[in-house]
């Protein structure tokens, strides 16, 4: 691995089983970005009940992130698919490379990158982000009490996949808890100051589960500059598909935050 490249800690969306991502895990490190997945309790939860957007939050942050920065110095990049831009986002917030180089540490987040992700406010929930409700295509309380799973995944979440990759993606999903989309989330790291010019946005624009316009509605709320790339055709899940332009987008983005230097 190229030492001066940043760590990507890639934090994943609902639903998608961990190996989902493998491809697109494999192409960064190709490109020498050490990669780490950061496993959070909603994502096919062993105990729904208290799997809410906080725990996420601490999960990835005491789990993945600090052990990265802390205890590694690493400078890192955050990297979000879809519901995974709430906890990501959130276990970021205080843990700048402009912050902490100012306090004299060592390591940092040097930028955020959201693929078609959430980015809302503190408090606010995925519930909140889609009108007050969640949409119906998310089948709650399925297939248990406090579980969610999408309604016709494969034209909700893969509909440019072919059919034979979207329908073994498709099998492989797994429960997301309830409570995660409906619980405030903690406060967003891309409202500090420390990563001004450090966010980027992959928009997918044909994107059935978070609309083109919904992403682009959430980044103009911030009322924040925002690195913007376009998936052109593509649904929820670039990286199934478009494997090699969405890690290029990721390298693109990254090599805008290193030219900012600390």
């Amino acid at each position: 691995m190229d030492a001066t490249k940043p760590t990507i800690l890639f934090i994943p969306g609902a639903w998608f089983h961990p190996s989902t991502y493998d491809s697109f895990i494999s192409h960064l490190q190709k490109l020498s970005f050490p990669t780490v997945y950061a496993s959070y309790p909603s994502l096919d939860p062993s105990h729904p009940a208290t799997a809410d957007a906080a725990n996420d939050t601490e999960t990835v942050l005491k789990g993945s992130l600090l052990p990265l920065i802390e205890n590694e110095g690493k400078d890192v990049v955050v990297v979000m698919h879809s519901y995974g831009g709430l906890p990501g986002s959130s276990a970021a917030r205080g843990l700048s490379k402009a912050q902490r180089s100012g306090e004299g540490k060592k390591g940092g987040v040097v930028g955020l990158i959201h693929i078609s992700g959430f980015v809302l406010p503190g408090g606010a929930s995925v519930a909140d982000g889609q009108g007050g409700e969640l949409p119906a295509w998310v089948k709650q309380n399925e297939p248990s009490s406090g579980l969610t799973m999408p309604d016709n995944p494969l034209a909700i979440l893969s509909a440019d996949i072919d059919p034979a990759i979207a329908m073994e993606n498709a099998s492989r999903l797994v429960p997301h808890a309830l409570l995660a989309f409906k619980s405030p989330a903690p406060a967003p790291a891309w409202a500090d100051s420390g990563f001004e010019d450090r966010l980027a946005y992959l928009v997918c624009t044909e994107d059935q589960a978070i609309p083109k316009f919904g992403q682009e509605a959430m980044m103009q709320a911030t009322g924040l500059n925002w690195a913007v790339r376009e998936m052109m055709g593509s649904h929820n899940s670039p990286f199934l598909k478009k494997t090699d332009e969405a890690v290029e987008a990721v390298d693109a983005f990254v090599g805008g935050f290193l030219k900012l230097g600390a």
